[in-house]
C-alpha cells in the first residue's frame, strides 16, 4: 500500500492512495502457485476553494493467475480492471477492461523488491476489445502494451529504478502511448515487513486517461508477506 502527493497547481493531481492483497489458492510442488489478487487506487483531486483529499477517481482491479518461481518468477493471469468517476462530470465515463497479462522477472516476489541488488520484471498485456465481444473493454484504448521495470539497489537502505511503458491503442489510426519515469526509494526492511518512501519524477508521460509528465509525486508506502506463503 502506499500514499502519495503531487506537488502541483494542476487540481488534477494531488493525492493518490493505493492498496493490494494478494492471496495464494493452491500450491503445485515448491514453485507453482495459483492465486487471486484484489486492489483500489483511489485519486483526488483538488476542487474550488482549496478542497484537497477530494476524491475523483477509484478503480478497483480483481485478478486471477498462476505464478512459477523456480530459477524465475513467470506469471500469467486476468486482470479485470474498472475505473468510476466520484462526483465528477466528464465525458468519458466509466472504464472497463479486461487483459491477459503475461509477466516474466528476475524478482520472485514483488513485496521484496528491495531485497534484490538488482532486479528486471518485463510484462505484455493484451487486450482482447473486437476480437471475442466488443463489451471485454470500454473504448478502444489498448491493445497491446509493454512494461518494463529494472532497479539496482545502490546501498543498505536506497534504490534506483526505471519504469517505461509502450503501448499500441485498438483505435484506427492507431494511437501510442508511452511512460518514462525514473525512481529513487528509501526502504526499512525487518524480516518480512518493508517501509519504504519514494519519488518519482515522470519525465515522459501520455496515456487516455492520466498524463503527469513533467510532474514529482513522492510518498511512503508498505509492503509485507505473509509468513505462510
Amino acid at each position: 500500500m502506499f500514499v502519495g502527493y503531487y506537488p502541483t497547481r494542476d487540481t488534477l493531481y494531488n493525492v493518490d492512495v493505493s492498496i493490494w492483497v494478494r492471496v495464494y489458492l493452491i500450491r503445485i510442488k515448491e514453485d507453482v502457485d495459483f492465486f487471486v489478487q484484489y486492489s483500489s487506487y483511489l485519486e483526488m483531486a483538488e476542487q474550488e476553494e482549496k478542497v484537497v483529499f477530494d476524491p475523483a477517481f477509484a478503480t478497483y482491479s480483481i485478478v486471477l493467475g498462476f505464478q512459477y518461481t523456480g530459477n524465475f518468477y513467470y506469471s500469467f493471469y486476468l486482470d479485470h480492471w474498472c475505473r468510476h468517476l466520484i462526483d465528477r462530470d466528464l465525458e468519458e465515463g466509466k472504464v472497463v477492461f479486461n487483459a491477459l497479462n503475461f509477466v516474466f522477472s528476475t524478482m520472485k516476489d514483488p513485496t521484496r523488491r528491495f531485497s534484490e541488488d538488482f532486479y528486471f520484471r518485463g510484462n505484455y498485456i493484451f487486450y482482447p476489445q473486437g476480437i471475442f465481444v466488443d463489451w471485454l473493454n470500454s473504448k478502444p484504448y489498448y491493445r497491446n502494451r509493454f512494461i518494463i521495470e529494472t532497479g539496482k539497489r545502490i546501498n543498505s537502505f536506497c534504490q534506483l529504478s526505471l519504469n517505461l511503458e509502450y503501448t499500441l491503442s485498438n483505435d484506427n489510426p492507431r494511437k501510442i502511448y508511452y511512460l518514462v519515469c525514473p525512481e529513487v526509494n528509501f526502504f526499512r526492511e525487518e524480516k518480512n515487513r518493508t517501509l519504504y518512501a519514494f519519488i518519482k519524477c515522470y519525465l515522459k508521460a501520455k496515456g487516455p486517461l492520466r498524463s503527469p509528465e513533467q510532474k514529482l509525486f513522492f510518498g511512503i508506502g508498505y509492503s509485507f508477506n505473509s509468513l505462510c506463503k
